[in-house]
């Protein structure tokens, strides 16, 4: 039932995701000719202007989507005929989740290759475009790879993980958030608001306590894994994982924490979506 589910929410979102990515790729395509022209004009101005604006849609539309997809099809009206299917509110919640997870990473994606198509047609000349091939790629990224050495991918692949950890914790305290707001009907928005808030400051607060907070594991100039035991007052439990069990222990540490607080938001959504929920 999870994968009609999926279905079904895809389907209600992606012609508004649809339509953005079109008009952010076809405007990324004007503005990079534009750029070639050696005209400067008040037209390649305005389709830089224009991408710009859809481009901030496509982040606000991937925000509202989380809130109201949540909010209006379990908790509003819709909530009726959702909760009357046979499926648990685990399933649900995952429905919403794993959907908006896909359209913020694909948000994300599509900006990085709409960016990359407008820098290659305005900047990049055709002559130069012709003598790239695949055997070159190859090359470059073989010798990308034994130049970083194999500490640096081990940091990527650790970046990517903890921050799709990340990404699902926020998205699921935005959900207990609006539960939280839905216990107080007549305020449901500054009680939504400052839930939001509440949770961040206590996972702010765990996360200094015990350091995960400096484990941004973003790569350095030396392509090794960020220190993490520098700058950290205190000693914190970071602090000593890493002096004990090195970066990788470090990293494992930040990915299970961070999961753990996106596990604690899910099954506080799911308890009140079970016990406290009231469509009236």
């Amino acid at each position: 039932m999870l994968k009609q589910l999926l279905k079904y929410e895809f389907k209600a979102t992606g012609r508004t995701y649809g339509g953005l990515y079109l008009a952010l790729v076809a405007l990324a395509v004007l503005s990079g000719f534009s750029l070639r022209s050696s005209s400067k004009d008040n037209f390649a101005s305005l389709l830089l202007f224009a991408y710009m604006v859809v481009a901030v849609a496509v982040a606000v539309v991937s925000v509202m989507t989380i809130v109201t997809r949540f909010t209006r099809n379990l908790l509003g009206r819709e909530g009726y005929l959702m909760h009357t299917l046979p499926v648990t509110e685990t399933q649900l919640i995952l429905s919403k989740l794993l959907t908006s997870m896909v359209w913020v990473l694909c948000s994300g994606l599509v900006g990085i290759v709409c960016i990359t198509v407008m820098v290659s047609i305005g900047v990049l000349d055709a002559e130069v475009l012709g003598t790239l091939s695949w055997d070159r790629w190859k090359q470059l990224w073989q010798m990308l790879y034994e130049e970083l050495g194999p500490e640096f991918w081990v940091a990527m692949v650790w970046t990517i993980l903890i921050n799709l950890a990340r990404l699902a914790s926020l998205i699921l305290c935005v959900y207990a958030a609006c539960m939280i707001a839905h216990q107080f009907p007549k305020h449901v928005m500054v009680a939504g608001i400052l839930a939001f808030i509440g949770l961040n400051i206590v996972e702010t607060q765990l996360d200094k306590l015990l350091g995960t907070n400096d484990a941004t594991l973003f790569v350095d100039v030396t392509y090794k894994l960020v220190d993490v035991s520098n700058g950290s007052e205190g000693a914190p439990v970071m602090h000593y994982i890493t002096a004990a069990f090195g970066q990788g222990a470090s990293c494992l540490f930040c990915f299970v924490f961070t999961a753990a607080i996106a596990a604690v938001y899910f099954f506080l959504t799911r308890w009140l979506m079970k016990h406290k929920l009231n469509l009236e």
